[in-house]
C-alpha cells in the first residue's frame, strides 16, 4: 500500500506527470524540457532530481549533455503493481456488500459515548 501511495504521489504533481509523458516519447535534455513546460532550469531540475530519486527517471551523460529518460522497466513494474491495487478497488466494488450494519454503528457510538462520559 506505501508503494503505491508513493507512486500516485509523485504522479501527482502536475510537471512531473507532463515531464514523464514528454519524456515516454523521447529522451529530453533540461533545456528541452524548461523550454517545452516553459519553467525556469532550477524548477525543472527540482523535479527531475524527484523523479530521479524515486527511480522512474534515468540520466545519461553524453559529453557536455545530460539527457534524461524514462526507467522503462521500473516504470512499468510501478505501473503494474498500482494496477493490482486497483484491480483490488474494482474487484470489492463488483463484490461488496450492500448490507448497512447499523448494529455495529450503534455499538461503537455507546462505546465512544461512553469514553466522553467518563472523562
Amino acid at each position: 500500500m506505501k508503494d503505491a501511495l508513493y507512486f500516485l504521489k509523485l504522479l501527482a504533481d502536475e510537471t512531473r506527470l507532463k515531464i514523464i509523458m514528454m519524456l515516454s516519447r523521447r529522451d529530453m535534455c533540461v533545456c528541452q524540457i524548461m523550454a517545452e513546460l516553459n519553467m525556469s532550469q532550477p524548477a525543472v531540475s527540482h523535479h527531475l532530481r524527484i523523479l530521479k530519486k524515486s527511480g522512474i527517471v534515468q540520466d545519461d551523460k553524453d559529453g557536455r549533455w545530460v539527457f534524461y529518460s524514462l526507467h522503462k522497466k521500473f516504470f512499468a513494474q510501478h505501473l503494474a503493481s498500482n494496477n493490482d491495487f486497483f484491480d483490488k478497488i474494482s474487484d470489492n466494488l463488483e463484490n461488496r456488500q450492500n448490507h448497512r450494519d447499523y448494529d455495529a454503528c450503534r455499538r461503537i457510538e455507546n462505546v465512544v459515548h461512553s469514553c466522553v462520559k467518563t472523562k
